[in-house]
């Protein structure tokens, strides 16, 4: 039952103005029910590669700041006269 008002509350808040027809759908039709889920699941993915990206990201920059203190510590040592 969580899903069914979380797939309902999800699409009614994309369409407000058709909540009435979304409740009927739902009810009466196998199809629509099934594209509901998909496109909560759709919202999951897009929302657990956005996180991944973003941690990602910081990675990335996290490493490319170490790099150049490395870089700058070994032109120090090739580099020391």
């Amino acid at each position: 039952m969580k899903l069914i008002n979380e797939h309902l509350y999800v699409v009614k808040e994309k369409f407000p103005e058709q909540v009435e027809r979304i409740e009927k759908l739902f009810k009466l039709d196998e199809d629509f029910r099934c594209l509901c889920a998909d496109y909560i699941l759709c919202l999951r993915y897009m929302e657990k590669f956005k996180k991944e990206s973003f941690e990602k990201k910081i990675s990335i920059s996290e490493y490319s700041d170490i790099s150049a203190d490395l870089e700058n510590e070994l032109s120090s040592f090739i580099f020391k006269a």
